[in-house]
């Protein structure tokens, strides 16, 4: 994972829609511009922001720009090209008196800025360097506390940062830490920093490189219930994860560049909505290893997968109309690889065999326990996607499931205490990314809570509920029970034996609700349990009982039962099964269900007259 979070960042360098931060820089958020005369004089304080939508409302925010890299250190410490206002002036804002003030700290710090930047500057020339260095020279924090463009500013000025731009009457030239002259020196001090007198040198254990070995790795940030510092993956304090005499991380042997590129494209992918998804307690980081945009992969595995569904509302309405005609083009494409076409990805920008990650990440205390890991091409992971849509429907207008909601089937309202294995949902995206059976725990708990939970029409809901069903039909045809695509409707003509006991129940109970309108209990409520698992032992005693319910039927529709009942016992053959397994417990739901399903459907002209109705 190391390795291709390190490659990864890579590959966010060389792409040119990339919102990764360039190694050596900090990105800051910019609320003011100040503007200089080519003398260094102050010519003008302007907002330097953005407007953005919010809804129906816009608001300011500050322009993000690129500083040669923040350390955050206690005390005073300037940077290289500042940005804060009592570094730049050497004033700070008096929150009490609510005004500007000149104190011990901020002169100091205005001299530490002066220092620093003069000494970075000295042999460079530029418009904009050249008036900053006039700046620096000629500003004197205590007669400049009644400045109109500082006063303008009231208590805006207090935390505000800045960056520096240069003005003459033919020309604007851009801000100070975006200079050339100025990029170039910081990038080469950074090529040429030395190496510590107390590195410790080594192979690193991911790129094979020989160089410095990383002591302690930079934390992981953005992780649901992780500490707000942040957490690590690579983290050796017990001296009995020591060996070979290296101590602490060192015994990892990851490099301190392959260290810097892993946590930096992690705590990237954190920090980008769209790379970034939630599942129950895990945090869910993909993406494609491409040199070109990713946004069209992120785009097709966001509305290809499950769990991932389309915002109810959008504050841009154009933006949501064009996602919705995507998402049509998805299923489109999802339908194909289904039915084991080729998809045609490159109408989207996508190269299939690209190779595509997902990390699962959950945080316990101070470290980051790793609970999935899939790779896999692009177009294969989005075929597997495909198939297990398909192993859940039982129509083709069934739509996705969620995996929350395939979580939540597997409760019962009234055993809410009942617990379900804390990794269940990691193993069930695992399954289907992996195009692999699903977890045995899935299909196991669905079927119990089918047999045993009792209907309540009043709050909605059935024991032997659609997505039940779609669950059980799943995790059959990835046990090879069911051909794939097989059993999306009722199949009359199927011999199972499970499968036709189910069938059988459902006629015996619409039998008895047919003749007893407004029955308090079903067969259903006392017997569906022991039918699904001991039809043997059941079913001879309840057929007897439907034909006193025949009897009182009308005839046509006496008549239509009785051929249903015959139909399905000429499948069974001599006898009922004496036990089903639990796989055959499934079939006798899914022929249940869908017998059921085939009573309720709207019936023709012809069916009507023959008194199906």
């Amino acid at each position: 994972m190391l390795r291709a979070l390190s490659a990864y960042h890579d590959c966010l360098c060389r792409q040119k829609d990339s919102n990764l931060v360039p190694d050596g820089y900090s990105r800051l958020g910019v609320s003011f511009n100040l503007v200089l005369n080519t003398d260094g004089t102050v010519r003008e304080l302007l907002p330097y922001v953005n407007m953005v939508n919010t809804g129906k409302k816009t608001k300011e925010v500050p322009r993000d720009e690129l500083f040669p890299f923040r350390n955050s250190v206690p005390g005073i410490a300037a940077e290289t090209i500042e940005h804060r206002e009592k570094y730049l002036f050497g004033i700070e804002w008096n929150k009490k008196e609510k005004k500007l003030a000149v104190t011990k700290n901020s002169l100091r710090a205005f001299e530490k800025n002066k220092e620093k930047n003069l000494a970075f500057l000295g042999n460079l020339s530029s418009p904009v360097i050249d008036a900053y260095k006039n700046f620096l020279d000629c500003w004197q924090p205590e007669q400049e506390l009644e400045n109109p463009f500082l006063v303008a500013l009231d208590k805006k000025y207090g935390g505000a940062k800045f960056v520096v731009t240069v003005e003459d009457d033919n020309a604007v030239y851009t801000p100070l830490n975006r200079d050339p002259l100025v990029k170039e020196k910081w990038e080469s001090s950074l090529r040429n920093r030395p190496i510590p007198n107390d590195a410790v040198m080594g192979q690193c254990s991911i790129s094979g490189k020989y160089g410095p070995i990383a002591r302690i790795h930079d934390n992981l940030t953005g992780i649901q219930g992780g500490l707000a510092t942040g957490v690590n993956i690579v983290c050796l304090k017990s001296s009995a994860f020591w060996s070979y005499g290296h101590k602490e991380s060192y015994n990892s042997s990851v490099s301190q560049e392959v260290m810097e590129k892993y946590t930096k494209a992690f705590n990237y992918l954190t920090s980008e909505p769209n790379h970034k998804k939630i599942l129950d307690d895990m945090t869910l980081l993909y993406w494609a290893m491409t040199k070109d945009s990713e946004t069209p992969y992120i785009r097709a595995f966001s509305g290809g997968v499950g769990f991932f569904t389309l915002p109810e509302q959008d504050p841009m309405e154009a933006e949501r109309s064009e996602r919705e005609l995507q998402q049509g083009e998805l299923d489109s494409i999802f339908s194909q690889l289904a039915q084991g076409k080729e998809a045609d990805w490159h109408s989207f920008g996508i190269d299939e065999n690209t190779e595509f990650y997902l990390v699962g990440v959950k945080p316990n205390s101070s470290r980051l326990a790793v609970k999935l890991f899939e790779h896999n091409r692009f177009g294969r992971m989005m075929k597997n996607i495909a198939l297990h849509h398909l192993d859940l429907q039982l129509s083709p207008e069934d739509k996705q499931i969620p995996i929350w909601l395939l979580i939540k089937s597997l409760k019962s309202p009234v055993a809410s205490k009942d617990a379900l294995p804390p990794d269940l949902s990691a193993k069930i995206l695992q399954s289907i990314l992996g195009g692999t059976p699903y977890p045995r725990c899935l299909f196991d708990t669905v079927v119990r809570r089918a047999k045993t939970d009792q209907d309540n029409v009043s709050k909605k809901f059935y024991a032997v509920s659609r997505n039940r069903v779609r669950i059980i039909k799943a995790c059959l045809t990835r046990m090879n029970l069911i051909k794939r695509g097989g059993l999306i409707m009722l199949n009359t003509q199927n011999q199972d034996g499970a499968y036709n006991c189910g069938r059988l129940f459902a006629v015996l109970e619409m039998i008895q609700q047919k003749a007893l309108p407004g029955i308090n209990a079903t067969i259903k409520d006392r017997f569906f349990s022991s039918a699904c698992s001991t039809p043997y032992l059941v079913f001879p005693r309840l057929v007897k009982l439907s034909q006193s319910h025949l009897g009182k039927l009308e005839k046509g529709i006496a008549v239509y039962f009785e051929k249903h009942l015959q139909e399905i016992m000429s499948n069974l053959g001599d006898s009922f099964p004496k036990a089903l397994s639990m796989e055959k417990q499934g079939m006798f739901i899914l022929g249940y269900y869908q017998q059921k399903e085939k009573f309720y459907e709207k019936k023709s002209e012809g069916e009507k007259n023959n008194g199906a109705e």
